[in-house]
């Protein structure tokens, strides 16, 4: 905005910002309210809950194939017979196998339950996205009006200066005129009068800048401290294209109120959907293969071999023949060709007595799908007023922009001829107070109406539900 010079002194001269490190920026106000508020980390948490239970629920409606290693050891004394000392066979005392399968059990819902809680989830999870979206738009909203309402009071200060300024320079004059015998003393008495409120004004207009600000920090979560780098110039972004009737159209279609509306009708409709499980049977599959092998076993063979070999070997020493070669003594294989197994298990049950809670909850599920189309619809019309006030206040702000800027310039401009006419004696003391509180009034209905037309934007876009929290403000 450009600077008005009257009387040598500059108008909307930003106010000087104490020195602090790190001032954020209206973005960077957004992110970091976004990444530490309450509200936004437990909604975030839900959606990451339903996220969970979609993983978990994908594992339960589709196969999963699992691997498993296991081995195995025992060892007793040498003494203990075990259970099959009656019949007279010795048990091993120490005993060892290992086993490596891959497996798969799947049960298979025939009436679709396992899909449509699936879906069902998937609903949850849309459902707590859209839900997340909204807050976020919301807090970006809230942040960018109290950040440029640190703006709105800093140009306010910078006109309370001008104003105090502009005193100083009556009561100089006045009391020059009261010397030369040309006005009345009460005439500097009022211009003291006014000085003293226009000084008196711009010390409450700096502590409500410092209000706002840490209002803001503490809004933001971070410390009252902290700076923001607010700008001297407010942004005026355009009006979104379109005729109000297609930008209700995008938002009944993109707003995340709306999107999460949908979902939980449909999250209704997939339960009411799975009224008729048990009209349907369940069936349990598993599968699996692999490879057992038995070191205990394999040397107990073995050994078992090679006493019948030095057995054989001996016979035949003794009957004047050569000794077999060791080459010729068999050797147990490491290892098992493998092993693998199928089962299916069908069950079907239907409740005889259930004491009416089949019937119950096919009553509950009417009642929450008409719950949540009424909601649906409640959203969806609540959309509708949303963007066609936005835009009515939008197009307002920005008219009202239009005249604020005349107005500011035509008080000013009074303002400074009042001034000369009151030098030159041409007119009272109080009409050039009068016009200075014109013009003082026409420049606060200007930062006002700048504050109120960025307000307007951000809230249209919010209603649209087209720009996500970052992009909102990115271009202020």
């Amino acid at each position: 905005m450009p600077a008005l010079v009257v009387a040598g002194t500059v108008l909307f001269a930003p106010m000087a910002a104490s020195p602090q490190a790190q001032a954020l920026s209206l973005s960077d106000a957004v992110r970091y309210a976004l990444a530490h508020n309450p509200t936004v980390a437990q909604q975030a948490s839900a959606l990451a809950q339903a996220q969970n239970a979609l993983a978990l629920q994908k594992g339960l409606t589709f196969p999963t194939i699992n691997g498993s290693l296991q081995s195995y050891l025992t060892k007793s004394s040498a003494s203990y017979g075990g259970i099959y000392q009656v019949i007279g066979a010795q048990q091993q005392n120490v005993f060892s196998q290992n086993t490596a399968s891959i497996g798969s059990q799947y049960t298979l819902n025939a009436g679709g339950l396992g899909f449509l809680k699936l879906a069902q989830s998937q609903a949850q999870v849309d459902q707590s996205a859209a839900t997340l979206k909204r807050t976020r738009a919301q807090i970006a909203s809230s942040v960018t009006a109290a950040f440029y309402g640190i703006a709105q009071k800093n140009a306010l200060v910078a006109i309370d200066q001008n104003d105090l300024s502009y005193q100083n320079i009556l009561l100089q004059n006045a009391k020059a005129k009261e010397r030369a015998g040309i006005a009345a003393g009460v005439d500097v008495l009022r211009a003291q009068v006014a000085q003293e409120k226009s000084a008196s004004t711009v010390v409450a207009d700096k502590a409500a800048v410092l209000d706002a600000q840490e209002a803001l920090a503490q809004s933001v979560g971070v410390p009252i401290q902290t700076a923001f780098d607010v700008p001297t110039t407010i942004a005026q972004p355009a009006l979104p294209q379109g005729t109000v009737d297609t930008l209700v159209s995008i938002a009944q279609n993109t707003r995340p109120d709306i999107r999460a509306a949908q979902y939980a009708l449909r999250d209704a409709r997939l339960v009411r959907k799975g009224f008729d499980r048990e009209l349907f049977p369940q069936i349990q599959l598993n599968g699996s293969f692999g490879n057992q092998f038995s070191p205990t076993n394999a040397v107990s063979q073995q050994a078992a071999i090679d006493s019948q070999f030095a057995a054989e070997n001996a016979a035949l020493i003794a009957g004047g023949h050569p000794p077999l070669p060791l080459s010729a003594k068999p050797i147990v294989s490491r290892g098992s060709p493998g092993y693998w197994s199928i089962g299916a298990t069908t069950t079907f049950t239907l409740p005889f007595v259930d004491y009416g809670a089949r019937h119950t909850e096919r009553v509950e599920d009417d009642a929450s799908i008409a719950a949540a189309q009424a909601s649906l619809d409640t959203a969806q019309g609540q959309a509708e007023l949303d963007v066609r006030q936005a835009y009515r206040a939008a197009q307002t702000a920005q008219s009202q922009l239009a005249y604020a800027q005349d107005e500011s310039r035509l008080g000013v401009e009074a303002a400074r001829i009042a001034q000369l006419q009151y030098q030159n004696g041409i007119i009272a003391l109080s009409d050039v107070a009068q016009a200075e509180q014109t013009s003082v009034a026409a420049q606060s209905d200007l930062i006002n109406a700048r504050v109120n037309y960025v307000n307007a934007i951000v809230n249209l876009r919010v209603a649209l539900g087209t720009y996500d929290a970052d992009n909102a403000v990115a271009d202020f």
